[in-house]
């Protein structure tokens, strides 16, 4: 009697082959739909909401339908605790501080191994449309729709290999998923806390208030910095160690900038230690308080053979990583195997 209903219960709930396919989906949707969506000439905030919602949102959702699963208990819609809320506002600004030391960090390693960075990104546009605009598109969006892919239905269909792998798997993929290995360390890591206290608390809504909460965070305080500037517009900078800023910084001190960055990677690798001690040491809290209320998943035999169906989507996403390699040493050959795969 127990066995069939633990098979019921397994059958309202995804299974590591949905987290495989679902990945490779989205990815080939992604990449190659978000193609037909920029030749339609949007402005950036138009398609930032199509691309959300197209690619993040509807898929899991039409997935966990079409597949019979319940809805509730697949995305976990359950309303957080009080003291959950809470805790979810504490660790979010040591996040926060985690994440910057983790993404300067790998800028550093980008820098010593290719001699370059570049970043791009449209966050500009978005900061000159004013906090309110910038907060709902980088931070309430997305805070939305990744969550429901990411620690909805991807996490909850990989715990038929045990908890632990559905955190770590969810939070790497998500880091990965950003096409940009600059900023993969700081994206994993938020992907990797927001996927446990998801897990303990048994509500995604606490993974959405981290996730709002980081990027809204550094959209404010970006806003914060367009003021400083007299309300100037917020500019791409491709190698902020290129930047006069950098070069006079390096010049006060009397050291070359390689000295500086040298002297400024060992400072943010104390505080990326002491901020993940103590989100460490917040994330204990947060196991304490669910012990008698996490559910914990069953693992379900041979299943893994599942997540083969992502590795189409993993490769899809290797691709851009090696391209985008490429293209910091100025090789040619990084845009020539983006055409070749249908980039534009």
């Amino acid at each position: 009697m127990m066995d069939g209903e633990q098979v019921r219960t397994r059958r309202l709930l995804p299974v590591p082959f949905d987290s495989g396919i679902l990945y490779t989906v989205v990815a080939l949707y992604y990449v190659y739909v978000s193609q037909i969506v920029v030749k339609f000439q949007f402005n950036d905030t138009i398609n930032l909401i199509i691309s959300q919602v197209m690619f993040f949102l509807v898929p899991p959702l039409v997935l966990a339908w079409a597949r019979g699963y319940d809805i509730k208990k697949t995305f976990r819609l359950k309303a957080p605790r009080p003291l959950e809320v809470l805790l979810m506002l504490v660790i979010s600004p040591v996040m926060v501080i985690a994440g910057f030391c983790a993404g300067f960090l790998a800028l550093f390693g980008v820098k010593a191994v290719f001699g370059r960075v570049l970043i791009t990104g449209d966050v500009g546009e978005f900061m000159n449309q004013g906090v309110l605009v910038s907060l709902l598109l980088v931070a309430v969006l997305p805070a939305i729709c990744e969550e429901f892919l990411f620690r909805g239905l991807i996490q909850r269909g990989m715990e038929g290999l045990g908890a632990g792998w559905s955190i770590f798997l969810s939070g790497l993929l998500f880091g990965l998923f950003h096409f940009d290995f600059q900023r993969l360390a700081a994206q994993t890591l938020i992907g990797l806390i927001a996927a446990y206290v998801t897990y303990r608390t048994g509500s995604i809504f606490n993974g959405m208030i981290l996730h709002f909460m980081n990027n809204g965070l550094l959209t404010l305080m970006s806003n914060l910095a367009t003021r400083a500037s007299e309300g100037a517009q917020v500019q791409v900078v491709t190698d902020p160690f290129e930047t006069p800023a950098f070069l006079e910084m390096a010049s006060a001190y009397g050291m070359s900038l390689k000295e500086l960055l040298g002297v400024m990677s060992v400072v943010l690798a104390f505080a990326l230690v002491f901020s993940l001690i103590v989100i460490f040491g917040l994330l204990l809290i947060v196991r304490a308080s669910t012990q008698k209320t996490v559910e914990k998943p069953e693992r379900i035999k041979g299943s893994a053979k599942g997540l083969l169906l992502g590795i189409p989507g993993l490769f899809l996403i290797a691709v851009v990583y090696v391209s985008l390699g490429l293209m910091l040493v100025e090789n040619p050959l990084g845009k020539q195997i983006l055409r070749f795969f249908g980039f534009s």
